[in-house]
């Protein structure tokens, strides 16, 4: 086995690590779906520019720091929580690859956010949308670390798509 096949074994369990730790609210998910698809570049499996992986580096740890302050602030993310946020922003980017690559993201995003509605419209999430600050710190200490995490796994996707 060479080292490309290891660097692509190693890379696809970290972006599914990512994923899996997204849902289950561990705060470096986006850091472990980073260092799956920047294994998957030096693999030369997908092929990113040094800017696209300095932006998503710096992504990743500017969500993971959000995700550790807020943690300690008590508006911590739940499972039922973070599953409608993943499924909403998975909704998204499938919906923004169907169309283009450059509205991957942004599907992403626009998926996450009708995530969180739907997830305020439950008795468990009912307290998001008591007043528009809570939806804003809610988006913010999860919605952004989902969106950062699902979009690293959407241009791993493409990459192998396009490859």
């Amino acid at each position: 086995m060479d080292s490309n096949t290891i660097f692509a074994v190693i890379g696809i369990m970290l972006m599914l690590g990512g994923i899996a730790t997204g849902i289950r609210n561990f705060p470096p998910s986006a850091i472990l779906a980073y260092l799956g698809m920047a294994l998957l570049h030096w693999g030369k499996f997908i092929n990113l520019t040094d800017n696209a992986l300095i932006f998503w580096g710096i992504a990743a740890a500017i969500t993971w720091g959000i995700a550790i302050l807020s943690a300690k602030e008590g508006a911590r993310p739940d499972i039922q929580g973070n599953l409608y946020l993943s499924i909403g922003g998975f909704a998204g980017l499938l919906v923004g690859m169907s169309i283009d690559a450059s509205v991957m993201i942004l599907s992403a995003i626009i998926g996450t956010l009708l995530g969180q509605l739907a997830f305020s419209k439950t008795p468990r999430g009912k307290w998001i949308k008591f007043s528009f600050s809570n939806f804003i710190h809610y988006f913010c200490a999860a919605g952004l670390k989902t969106i950062v995490t699902i979009s690293l796994t959407g241009i791993a996707v493409e990459g192998f798509l396009i490859r």
